[in-house]
C-alpha cells in the first residue's frame, strides 16, 4: 500500500468549503478536465452510500485515455470530513480522506489517500501514479481558488448566506451544460433540470419537446430558464442531420418560450438565456465582428438568425432575453480540442486548410461562467459573443497545440479530408470557417476570462502531461 497525502488553504471558512463539497456540482466543478470525466455525481453529494461513477484519465495521457471508476463515501473522522473508496476501477484499492480544518484566514484541505495500483514489489509503479496525483491535486486546489475568486465576484448565496435564485436549465446533460449547472449549484442557487427520461433525481423534472411536453408549474417556479439543448453539429450535413439540428433548436425554444408567455405575469421568469453560435455571423469575415455584426449567409447562419428570433419571443412578455453565441469550445472532455489532440500525440497534427481562418474560440470554464454572468446580470441583454479575447488563425492555434504537447505540427489536413468527413457544406461552415469574432459585450459588462489565451486554456485542459 502506498500513501499520498496533500495540504492546501482556501480562503473560505472550514463549514463554507464543507458545505461547498456537500454541493451538487462540486465534484464537476473540481476535477481536473485532463484528470477525469464526470459520469455521474454521487446523490446527495458525498452522502454515506452514495456511489460517484467518474472516467479517471491513464497518466502521461493528456486525458485522451480514460478508464471508468467509481466510489462510495462515508462518514469521515471528524464533522467536516467525508471519506471515499473504491468500489470499482483499474486500482486494486483506494481510500481517500478529505478533512478541513479551519486556520487563521481560511481553511486547511488535507487530502490522505491509501492506495495501491500494481501488486507487491511493482512500487516503481504506484510512484508513478504519486506524481500524477501530486499534479492532479494541484490542479484541483487552482480550479477550486478560480471558481471561489467568481463566486465572490457574483456574491454568490453560498457566501453572502442570501436566498439564491431558482435555475431551470434544458440541455444539462451536454459538456457545457454540465458545467453551467453545477457553477450554479455550487454557488448556492437552486437548480433543477429539465431531461427527457424518466428522472433520476429529485432535482429532475421531465419534458419531451419533440412531444410539446413541458409542465408550466416546472417553469413558474424558475426566476431563470436556461437552454442549452439542441443536436450536435460536428456531423454531415446531410437534409436529415440538418432537419434535426433545426428542430432540436428552434422546436424546444419555441415550446419554453410560449410556455413561459402563457404563465401569469407574477409567474414568469425574470431572464431566459438561450444558446446560440458564431455561426450567426456566416464562414467568411473579413473584418473582427461584434454583436453589432449582421447576420451571414449559409445554414447555420439561418439556424441562428430563427433560433434568436424564436428566443427573442419572451421580451415582449417582460422577460429578460440573453442569446449567448458561442465560438469554438476547448476541452480535452470533448469537441475539437479532443478530435485534434491525439493526432498531434501521433505527430501526424498541423493546421486546417490554408491555416489563414481565424479560429473563434473559448475555454469550457469561460463559456459556462458566461451563461451565469449572463443571468445574474440584469443589464446583459440580447446578442453577447462567447469568445475568448485572444483572436488566432488556425495555423496559430496548430502550433501552439503542437508546441504544449511538445510535438510537430507538420502535416495539415486539406480540405478535401474535411469535406469527405463533414461534406462539403459542414467542411466549410465548421472546420473551414473564418470567424474574426470578439467578445465585445461580456468584457463591456465586466467580464473577467478565466482563460483569455491559448496558453492558459490549455494549461487548464491538458495539464502537463502528467
Amino acid at each position: 500500500m502506498t500513501i499520498f497525502e496533500s495540504t492546501s488553504e482556501i480562503p473560505l471558512g472550514a463549514e463554507t468549503t464543507f458545505d461547498w463539497h456537500a454541493r451538487p456540482g462540486a465534484l464537476t466543478r473540481l476535477s481536473p478536465h485532463w484528470a477525469q470525466e464526470i459520469v455521474e455525481e454521487s446523490y446527495p453529494p458525498i452522502a454515506p452510500g452514495s456511489v460517484a461513477q467518474v472516467k479517471t484519465s491513464v497518466p502521461c495521457t493528456y486525458g485522451l485515455v480514460r478508464r471508468p471508476f467509481s466510489s462510495v463515501h462515508s462518514e469521515g473522522p471528524s464533522r467536516f470530513s467525508f471519506v471515499d473508496e473504491l468500489k470499482k476501477g483499474p486500482l486494486r484499492q483506494w481510500k481517500h480522506t478529505h478533512e478541513f480544518t479551519s486556520v487563521a484566514g481560511g481553511t486547511k484541505i488535507d487530502d490522505h489517500i491509501e492506495f495501491s495500483m500494481a501488486p507487491q514489489g511493482f512500487d516503481v509503479i504506484d510512484r508513478g501514479l504519486t506524481h500524477y496525483l501530486e499534479a492532479t491535486f494541484d490542479a484541483r486546489r487552482k480550479r477550486m481558488l478560480m471558481d471561489i475568486g467568481f463566486l465572490e465576484s457574483t456574491n454568490a448565496p453560498l457566501l453572502t448566506r442570501k436566498k439564491g435564485k431558482h435555475i431551470l436549465i434544458a440541455g444539462a446533460s451536454g459538456m457545457i451544460g454540465r458545467q453551467v449547472a453545477a457553477l450554479f449549484s455550487t454557488a448556492g442557487h437552486f437548480v433543477r433540470l429539465l431531461v427527457r427520461e424518466t428522472p433520476k433525481f429529485p432535482y429532475e423534472v421531465h419534458w419531451n419537446p419533440d412531444l410539446g411536453i413541458l409542465n408550466p408549474r416546472d417553469l413558474a417556479w424558475a426566476d431563470a430558464v436556461v437552454h442549452l439543448g439542441g443536436r450536435s453539429i460536428a456531423t454531415r450535413f446531410t437534409k436529415h442531420a440538418k432537419d434535426e439540428i433545426w428542430s432540436s433548436r428552434i422546436d424546444s425554444t419555441r415550446l419554453l418560450v410560449e410556455t413561459m408567455r402563457g404563465l401569469p405575469e407574477t409567474k414568469r421568469p425574470s431572464v431566459f438565456v438561450c444558446a446560440s453560435a458564431v455561426g450567426y455571423y456566416g464562414s467568411k469575415a473579413d473584418e473582427p465582428v461584434d454583436e453589432t455584426g449582421p447576420a451571414g449567409d449559409g445554414f447555420l447562419a439561418e439556424v441562428c438568425q430563427k433560433w434568436e428570433e424564436t428566443a427573442a419571443g419572451v421580451e415582449d412578455a417582460g422577460i429578460r432575453r440573453v442569446s449567448i453565441r458561442t465560438g469554438v469550445v476547448l476541452s480535452s472532455l470533448g469537441g475539437l480540442l479532443k478530435l485534434q489532440a491525439p493526432l498531434f500525440l501521433a505527430g501526424a497534427g498541423g493546421r486546417l486548410g490554408s491555416g489563414e481562418q481565424a479560429l473563434a474560440w473559448i475555454s469550457l470554464d469561460d463559456v459556462a461562467r458566461s451563461y451565469v454572468h449572463a443571468v445574474l446580470y440584469d443589464y446583459v441583454r440580447g446578442p453577447v459573443n462567447a469568445v475568448a479575447p485572444e483572436l488566432v488563425t488556425q495555423a496559430e492555434f496548430a502550433e501552439a497545440l503542437a508546441a504544449h504537447l511538445r510535438r510537430p505540427a507538420w502535416i495539415p489536413t486539406p480540405g478535401f479530408i474535411t469535406e469527405i468527413m463533414l461534406g462539403r457544406d459542414g467542411a466549410k461552415e465548421l472546420a473551414l470557417a473564418d470567424q474574426r469574432v470578439v467578445p465585445e459585450k461580456l468584457q463591456e459588462t465586466g467580464y473577467q476570462f478565466a482563460h483569455p489565451t491559448l496558453s492558459d486554456c490549455f494549461d487548464e485542459e491538458l495539464g502537463g502531461g502528467a
